[in-house]
């Protein structure tokens, strides 16, 4: 019998762009990795192996008995050959690493060339389209579409407030914006990006006013609502950490905009348009979505991007549902310290300040970091109850 193993590749979306068996991650990403390693232990199913190969097992019991459901977890330095193996995403570089250790569980290349195709963001265009058909109380303004080179300048002229995303990226990066008009630098970036990867998709600026996801499982055609995301972002679009709470009270805080009964509306269209677009992909996606203002009145846009890997948003979503007392709320941040005992000092402050409380093997107030703090960690996993 085959184990589930699990694994944080966090360069995935880089990787994917790369397209290449040997893609070299640059040093933030290999410090992230090795930081976020022990992750999965929070998202993945009972009885898995977490893939880490410099484990702090002293931190990893200290969790198991303050958690009574990470007991049957392990934590394997050497991946087993027919293991299932359940990365961040799925690209070459990953695919090729595991490869050479042997492991034979792991998408052909058909499969791994499906789903780059799928994380292509023109796919998330074609969703919004089938939605913004679909829905009139959607802002009809000008959609999506995808660049080439040649046609870049144009675009600028006749939409100088606009924004520019690769179409194979993710987490706020791969993003230009143009604030009336493209800096030298960053239109050469934006036409270095349509050269590369084909095309750059461009589409307007919003006024957003509270970013939000629908998660799914899909397994080959039939694909499932996996519960809802809310999440915040720096000025440039990079995630840096979600809302803790129920689907319920999530859903009753975009009640202040979007009914429920049109949020299962769309949830309804998008696993139509899963089960018919991504019939061959067996995994989690997560669609970014936004509330935005428009003269005075609020819309909802569809369909930002499409996630075709594990997220953050359901890393907060699965880790909620199985660790915090039901009725409490708070939140996962993602934090990053350059200097590494600024990260030692905050640690040791909200350890002092917001002691971790527990009922029955769940979080009932309190802070703590979902991953070992020591003397050369530079990114945390922060969980705040309140």
């Amino acid at each position: 019998m085959s184990e589930n193993v699990y694994l944080f590749n966090p360069d995935h979306d880089l990787a994917l762009a790369s397209d290449s068996d040997h893609y070299d991650a640059p040093q933030s990403a290999v410090v992230f990795a090795q930081d976020f390693a022990f992750l999965p232990i929070w998202y993945s199913k009972p009885n898995s192996f977490i893939y880490h190969t410099n484990p702090d097992f002293s931190w990893f019991l200290k969790m198991q008995q303050r958690f009574p459901k990470l007991q049957g977890t392990k934590i394997l330095q050497q991946v087993p050959i027919t293991s299932s193996i359940h990365p961040w995403g799925w690209n070459k570089t990953v695919h090729n690493k595991l490869s050479q250790l042997g492991c034979t569980a792991i998408p052909n290349d058909a499969e791994l060339a499906t789903i780059r195709e799928l994380s292509h963001r023109k796919y998330s265009i074609q969703a919004t389209k089938e939605l913004w058909d679909e829905y009139t109380d959607c802002a009809h303004t000008i959609q999506g579409v995808l660049l080439k080179e040649n046609e870049i300048d144009a675009y600028i002229e006749k939409n100088p407030f606009c924004i520019f995303k690769a179409p194979w990226s993710g987490s706020g990066k791969g993003i230009c914006r143009s604030l009336g008009g493209l800096t030298e630098n960053l239109r050469n970036r934006v036409i270095r990006i349509a050269q590369k990867q084909g095309s750059i998709l461009a589409e307007p600026l919003y006024d957003v006013v509270q970013n939000f996801a629908m998660e799914f499982y899909c397994d080959k055609g039939n694909t499932s609502f996996a519960g809802y995301s809310w999440f915040f972002t720096n000025d440039n679009g990079a995630y840096q950490g979600n809302l803790l709470a129920s689907d319920s009270y999530i859903e009753s805080l975009l009640n202040l905009w979007i009914s429920t009964e049109h949020l299962i509306e769309i949830q309804t269209k998008l696993i139509a348009f899963f089960n018919k677009n991504y019939s061959s992909y067996t995994g989690y996606c997560g669609v970014d979505m936004f509330i935005h203002k428009k003269e005075n009145k609020y819309y909802i846009h569809p369909c930002v991007e499409i996630n075709v890997r594990m997220t953050m948003g359901l890393v907060a979503r699965l880790f909620y549902d199985k660790f915090v007392c039901e009725g409490r709320t708070g939140t996962y941040s993602v934090d990053f310290y350059k200097d590494a005992n600024e990260l030692q000092a905050s640690h040791k402050l909200l350890n002092s300040q917001k002691p971790l409380q527990l009922e029955n093997g769940k979080i009932s107030k309190g802070y703590i970091s979902l991953t070992p703090i020591t003397a050369n960690t530079h990114y945390r996993a922060r969980i705040e109850i309140t």
